[in-house]
C-alpha cells in the first residue's frame, strides 16, 4: 500500500453507500481508502491515522454527522482534514450549518459520481497546496530562525535587534567604557615548529575559553587580530561597573590561559591591558557584518597590552580609579605610547 498516497474515510450508516463509495473510489485509483458506520466509530479511526479526507453522512444513528464535524474542527490535530458533507437533506439552513462549522463542501444525495470526483480531486489538491504552503512556512521560519543565530553570534544581541528593526546606519558614542587587549607573548616563536591546524587548533581552545568567560559576565567579545583578543564591558548596553568588571574579566583570561597549558602541546602565556574611557562603536560593512570600536581609548588599551608583562595585567590609572578593594595595584608606571605620550598605569591582581 503506498503510505505517502492520501487516506480517505468514508463515514455512513448504511452499508451499501460505504460499499458504492469505497468501489467508485478505488476505482479511480484511490489506495488508502477506511469506512466507519457511525461517528464514533469514524472519530476513533482519526485518533489512529491521518486522513486527507472524508466522506461525511449527516443522519447517523449514534452521533450525528454535525457533532462529527464540530470535533473533527475543533481538535487541533485534525483540524485540517478536509470534510466533504454528503447528505440528502438539501434543506439551505443545514447547509449553511455545515458550512460554518467548517465542512469544506457539501454534496446532496443522491450525488452524481462525476460531480462527486470533481469535488474529492478538488479537495485532494487544495489540501496538497496547503501541506506544501505549511511546509514552505516551516523552511521560511526555520531559515530565519538560523539567519537570526547567525546575526547573534556576529553581533551583539542588542545591535542585531536594531538591524533587524531596520536601522542601517549603527554608531553610537559611549561616553565610558573599558577595553581590553589580549596578546600570546612569543607567539611567533612558540609556533615556528607547530603544524597550521595544531596553531588553530590551540588558539580556538584559548578564545573559545575566553569568548565563555566573557560571556558570563555579559561583556562583549569584539574581534581577534591573528593571536590578539579584543574584548570590551560598557557597551552596547552601558554598564556603571564597567571597570571592575572588565579587570576582573582580564585577570580570568589570565588564569584560563596559566590552566590550559597542561592540555596544550606548547604554553599559550599571555599579556593583557585594559584602559577606560569613552568609545565610539557602529557597524561596519554590508555583505559582512562586523561590530567595532574606534577611539584613543582603544588605542592605549592596545598600548598597555604591548607593555605588559607575560600573564600580568596592566590597566591604566583612569581604570584603577574606578576599581574597589578586591584588587591591589603595583605601581604607578610610567608608559610611552607609540604617539610619545606617558601614560600612568599600574598591574593589578586580586587581594587574598
Amino acid at each position: 500500500m503506498e503510505t505517502d498516497a492520501p487516506a480517505i474515510l468514508i463515514v455512513d450508516d448504511n452499508e451499501d453507500n460505504r460499499y458504492t463509495l469505497q468501489l467508485l473510489l478505488e476505482t479511480d485509483g484511490h489506495s488508502r481508502v477506511a469506512t466507519a458506520s457511525g461517528g464514533r466509530e469514524a472519530l476513533a479511526l482519526l485518533e489512529k491515522e491521518k486522513f486527507s479526507l472524508v466522506l461525511l453522512d449527516m443522519m447517523m444513528p449514534d452521533l450525528n454527522g454535525d457533532e462529527v464535524l464540530k470535533v473533527i474542527k475543533g481538535n487541533p490535530e485534525m483540524r485540517d482534514v478536509s470534510v466533504v458533507v454528503l447528505s440528502a437533506d438539501a434543506d439551505t439552513a443545514r447547509i449553511s450549518k455545515c458550512i460554518e462549522i467548517g465542512a469544506d463542501d457539501y454534496l446532496p444525495k443522491p450525488f452524481n459520481p462525476t460531480i462527486l470526483r470533481a469535488r474529492i480531486s478538488s479537495e485532494l489538491r487544495k489540501r496538497s497546496l496547503r501541506s506544501m504552503e505549511h511546509d514552505y512556512l516551516a523552511r521560511i521560519e526555520q531559515e530565519k530562525k538560523h539567519s537570526d543565530a547567525l546575526l547573534r553570534n556576529i553581533l551583539p544581541p542588542e545591535i542585531a535587534v536594531r538591524l533587524r528593526n531596520g536601522e542601517t546606519n549603527i554608531a553610537d558614542h559611549f561616553e565610558d567604557a573599558t577595553v581590553i587587549f589580549t596578546d600570546v607573548v612569543g607567539f611567533t616563536k612558540i609556533t615556528a615548529r607547530m603544524k597550521a591546524f595544531e596553531i588553530v587548533a590551540c588558539l580556538n581552545r584559548l578564545y573559545s575559553e575566553f569568548d565563555r568567560l566573557a560571556e558570563d559576565v555579559g561583556g562583549e567579545k569584539i574581534k581577534t587580530i591573528g593571536d590578539s583578543y579584543m574584548a570590551a564591558v560598557g557597551f552596547p548596553a552601558p554598564r556603571r561597573n564597567h571597570a571592575r568588571v572588565a579587570t576582573k574579566l582580564a585577570l580570568d583570561f589570565v588564569a584560563a590561559a596559566q590552566r590550559l597549558q597542561s592540555s596544550l602541546p606548547v604554553p599559550f602565556p599571555i599579556r593583557v591591558g585594559v584602559h577606560s574611557g569613552p568609545v565610539m562603536a557602529g557597524v561596519i560593512g554590508t555583505r559582512k557584518f562586523a561590530y567595532d570600536v574606534w577611539g584613543d581609548t582603544v588605542n592605549i588599551a592596545s598600548r598597555l597590552e604591548a607593555a605588559s608583562q607575560p600573564n600580568r595585567v596592566l590597566v591604566s590609572a583612569s581604570t584603577a580609579n574606578q576599581l574597589e578593594s578586591e584588587f591591589e595595584l603595583d605601581g604607578p608606571h610610567t608608559i610611552e605610547t607609540k604617539e610619545q605620550r606617558l601614560v600612568e598605569a599600574f598591574f593589578v591582581t586580586r587581594t587574598a
